[in-house]
């Protein structure tokens, strides 16, 4: 049922997911649904785990700052997937579900590798689990926004130059005309913005100096 429940989630959204709902989708009564999960929190939590746990199925050797750049890639690849997840997990409360606490313990040992303490660690990990979490809100905003086949991110972009143009702001803000200059892609590249960013936040965050 779970393989159900992604699928679902996928096509209509974390809002659209209640026992109800899975019951139907998946061809089983209401209460086989309830005895399953026994309420929707339950359902959300072993979706969660059931998305997380292969990207962190077992040991590996990297070194602390590559160790870090692959646990965040991990992590992305998820959000690319399946952008609804970070409405879940971009909380100060998320499910503390066995994958979850993988994921965060990993990136956590990785800094004490460093040599910071523990304390420190943890506020780094925040650092860089909200840099990945705030890219993906940008990747399932576009995902919303670009739902709609007839304004593309370049069509959205040549409507703003021309409304720009005309009260003014391009004047104003000349740095403007220098970003939005040539033809702007037809998509917005979130894994090329995702990357960049990743390593300059990497460089600041394992400074221990």
């Amino acid at each position: 049922m779970i393989e159900v429940a992604t699928t679902l989630v996928d096509a209509k959204g974390v809002d659209g997911l209640t026992l109800r709902a899975l019951a139907r989708h998946a061809g089983q009564p209401l209460s086989a649904v309830q005895h399953a999960f026994g309420s929707r929190d339950r359902l959300v939590a072993a979706l969660v785990q059931h998305l997380l746990a292969p990207h962190h199925a077992g040991p590996h050797r990297d070194l602390p700052v590559k160790k870090l750049a692959r646990l965040a890639e991990q992590e992305w690849q998820v959000y690319r997937a399946h952008p609804w997840l970070v409405d879940i997990l971009a909380s100060t409360r998320p499910p503390l579900v066995p994958a979850v606490l993988d994921m965060a313990g990993a990136s956590v040992e990785a800094f004490v590798a460093l040599g910071l303490s523990p304390a420190i660690a943890l506020r780094r990990y925040l650092a860089l689990n909200a840099y990945i979490q705030g890219m993906a809100l940008l990747l399932h905003a576009e995902q919303r926004e670009g739902a709609d086949p007839g304004i593309t991110y370049r069509s959205w972009w040549a409507e703003q130059i021309r409304r720009l143009d005309r009260t003014g702001s391009q004047r104003r803000h000349p740095w403007l005309g220098d970003v939005t200059a040539g033809t702007p892609p037809e998509t917005f590249d979130a894994d090329a913005a995702f990357r960049d960013g990743l390593h300059r936040v990497l460089i600041g965050l394992t400074h221990t100096a």
